[in-house]
């Protein structure tokens, strides 16, 4: 069986521009070090009235940090990248999961089940999107429930023979309003704006609105 190789970066947009986050605060940390290491020093050095001997062992003291400091920085900046990768994967992984799943919702499909992997991040908002697609799935499964009893009303008024009683005509309209009452009910359960309520009213077929920030 083939290995499938795992992929760290999925957004790059999001994942690179942690990295950066993550390298400025290096950087922070690295002018703090020299500020409060490296500039005493060199300050030292500035001074006029220091002896060659005590310019030297000034000198001696950068270079040492220096070749002290380096290496462990460098380790440092490679193992913070590295964590970076990692932590910025567990989050894009599931924010990758969500979009499409918000694609699949978005195209009528409440099917799919978002799932995330073991110690990924944004646990909690994969558990409230999956409460919402079950009550959504959970509405629309009444509605279709309804829809398909009003149907069944409405094949059983267009066979009836014209000289059926006016009895058996006002069971079926009884049956056909009950059940639009039920789909009502259910279809209350959604809230519109006020623009979109004054469309319906009108008659009007809605357009997708855009929600600007």
């Amino acid at each position: 069986m083939k290995n499938r190789r795992k992929r760290y970066i999925i957004d790059k947009r999001l994942q690179y521009r942690l990295m950066i986050y993550n390298g400025i605060y290096l950087l922070v940390i690295i002018l703090a070090i020299g500020a409060g290491l490296v500039l005493p020093l060199a300050l030292e050095l500035s001074n006029p009235d220091l002896s060659l001997a005590q310019q030297g062992e000034a000198v001696n003291k950068i270079l040492y940090l220096q070749s002290r400091l380096s290496p462990v920085l460098l380790i440092v900046f490679l193992i913070l990248i590295a964590h970076s990768v990692v932590v910025s994967h567990r989050i894009a992984g599931p924010l990758y999961r969500f979009r499409s799943t918000f694609n699949q919702v978005a195209q009528g499909d409440l099917s799919r089940v978002t799932r995330i992997r073991k110690g990924d991040f944004l646990l909690n908002e994969q558990a409230k999107i999956e409460e919402m697609i079950e009550a959504l799935r959970s509405r629309l499964h009444h509605i279709k429930n309804e829809h398909a009893v009003m149907e069944r009303s409405l094949q059983s008024l267009a066979e009836y023979p014209l000289g059926a009683s006016n009895e058996e005509l006002a069971a079926i309209i009884a049956q056909l309003k009950e059940g639009n009452a039920r789909l009502k009910k259910e279809l209350e359960y959604f809230r519109l704006s006020d623009t979109d309520m004054f469309d319906l009213g009108k008659g009007n077929t809605m357009q997708p609105r855009v929600v600007r920030g």
